[in-house]
């Protein structure tokens, strides 16, 4: 067994809840890398070479990775899943100045009407042209690259988790009428508008995502995203009836075609737990940013779920070698070694110091040499 197989084959062995000889650790950096290899993000952006070298280098130089969740990172991708204008170094921001999102309200009530009676598709592509630049042929050099991406890694030993999205309608929207907006206006004065349009968008993208997972190009796993449509966020009513449901559904549709669905889980959710209950066992990853209570997460699914995080960003930027050190021990001995994979919480931040994201290496190599 090569070095890649024996690291994807710990992964599974996490995410089915069996033993491991060595907790999982995955990283999750983008911006980190070029910081790490001290490359402008302009530079990083512009080339997808580049850019899959930068992040194959950063991953050894950070330590004893089992894999990564981006070869490469194409910013734009962003506003195809938040409905959003995204702000690039080297374009509209300075060459080394972390990409942002800009949110405002680009979608109108009226393009509900639109959708409902033109058909989601035809409102979406020229939703993303005239509004969203066209990130799809901005996004195209890097979808090319995906080939000798995948290839590289796989001869420097590095499985890639995550190599696509699928997205709920709520956290699409939400992006693209921005929250005041989404939340205040539609949800509460134009509920049932809302209801048709989430449906017709859900009914695409699912066939979408179908089409995907039975072509050549099946992705090993997805992000299932969670960032607004929280327990945390709205009510419990609007939680089930807005985003659990089709939530469940995207799950369902990736265990079916036997995708691992990486439930992508920011902001937090410490009133929802209990839902992920519902989900097919030791078939998905519960991955936690630090603003969820991964105790808690460990108590209500652990026997059911992997779980996955969640040293934070503020950690990894600013805290001690040995604050991170000392947490990431912590996590192997309670939320591990069984079910459990090691993992910043969402994206190493830019500003991490490397040395705080080797420590999570160190820290994974010692316990399992005790």
């Amino acid at each position: 067994m090569g070095l890649y197989e024996e690291r994807l084959a710990r992964y599974e062995a996490a995410i089915a809840l069996e033993p491991v000889d060595k907790v999982p650790l995955i990283s999750g950096g983008t911006a980190s890398n070029a910081a790490f290899m001290g490359v402008k993000l302009a530079d990083y952006l512009r080339e997808p070479e580049l850019n899959c070298t930068v992040n194959i280098e950063a991953t050894q130089r950070m330590g004893n990775f089992d894999g990564v969740q981006s070869r490469t990172m194409c910013p734009y991708g962003l506003s195809l899943m938040w409905l959003s204008q995204v702000l690039v170094p080297g374009i509209d921001l300075p060459d080394n100045e972390l990409w942002q999102i800009r949110e405002q309200p680009l979608i109108s009530q009226d393009d509900y009407d639109d959708i409902l009676e033109n058909g989601f598709e035809q409102w979406y592509q020229r939703f993303l042209v005239e509004k969203l630049g066209d990130p799809q042929s901005k996004i195209k050099i890097f979808s090319d690259y995906a080939p000798t991406a995948a290839r590289r890694f796989y001869e420097a030993g590095l499985p890639c988790i995550k190599e696509s999205n699928v997205l709920s309608p709520f956290e699409m929207f939400c992006g693209g009428r921005s929250l005041m907006e989404f939340l205040t206006e539609d949800l509460m004065e134009i509920p049932e508008k809302v209801d048709e349009v989430f449906a017709v968008t859900h009914a695409y993208n699912m066939k979408q995502y179908t089409q995907l997972f039975e072509s050549d190009h099946k992705p090993y796993g997805v992000w299932v995203g969670g960032w607004r449509g929280t327990p945390g966020m709205i009510n419990r009513e609007w939680f089930e009836h807005y985003s659990w449901k089709y939530i469940r559904e995207l799950v369902d549709l990736c265990v079916n075609y036997q995708v691992i669905p990486i439930l992508h889980l920011d902001s937090c959710w410490d009133l929802g737990l209990s839902y992920f209950r519902e989900l097919p066992a030791k078939k998905c990853v519960m991955a936690l940013d630090g603003k969820t209570d991964i105790f808690k997460a460990k108590e209500a699914v652990g026997d059911r779920m992997c779980i996955m995080g969640d040293v934070s960003a503020e950690m990894l930027a600013f805290g001690k070698p040995s604050d991170v050190y000392d947490y990431v021990t912590k996590l192997l001995n309670n939320i591990g070694p069984t079910g459990y994979i090691v993992c910043s919480g969402c994206d190493i931040p830019f500003n991490a110091r490397l040395e705080n994201v080797q420590m999570m290496s160190k820290a994974v190599d010692d316990f399992a040499r005790r």
